[in-house]
């Protein structure tokens, strides 16, 4: 009688594991952690979109088959803006002083991404070319995996296939934080 043991491959989508993409968020935390902290957002309407402020972001134009995201810039990887996939974060500060009521996340993103806050998975997609990602979009509810005080988000996007990103095979990425806080 002959054996074998089955090897149990670990999951994968987006291109990569799951545990590759919290390695990588595991980095991108430690490099906020190294630099000034933001300022505390103590507003109670919070709007943090993607734009040149986030780590690693470049912002890019538009293409005209993507949505317009108010608020937010088309962005891609800010050391090669040809690369197949960028990967940007932002660290941000929530009062502390303040309950969280709400928060949802618009993404627009051409081809596919992972979305990680607080070191929980938001969003993971498989390898595709689903037009409906960059247009309309689509929102999340977030509300569960925001926290008073340090926020960080992380977000890994990729260009189909694996290609570089270019004239004809364009990539970006756009996201819209919309937070409510309590009153005081």
């Amino acid at each position: 009688m002959n054996r074998s043991k089955k090897v149990a491959r670990p999951h994968q989508k987006a291109g990569m594991t799951k545990s590759k993409a919290m390695s990588i968020y595991r980095a991108r935390v430690a490099k906020h952690q190294r630099v000034q902290a933001p300022p505390v957002i103590s507003q109670v309407n919070v709007v943090i979109g993607t734009d040149n402020t986030w780590s690693n972001a470049q912002a890019i134009d538009r293409n005209p088959a993507w949505v317009p995201v108010n608020n937010a810039r088309y962005v891609w990887s800010a050391r090669n803006l040809s690369d197949n996939n960028a990967i940007i974060s932002r660290r941000f500060q929530l009062s502390t002083r303040r309950s969280i009521i709400r928060g949802r996340l618009f993404l627009s993103v051409d081809n596919y991404a992972v979305v990680i806050i607080n070191g929980f998975i938001v969003q993971f997609d498989s390898p595709q070319e689903t037009t409906s990602f960059f247009n309309p979009g689509r929102t999340f509810n977030i509300t569960r995996f925001l926290r008073r005080g340090t926020n960080d988000i992380v977000i890994i996007a990729f260009n189909s296939n694996g290609a570089p990103r270019s004239d004809s095979n364009p990539a970006g990425v756009a996201a819209r934080l919309n937070i409510r806080l309590s009153s005081l």
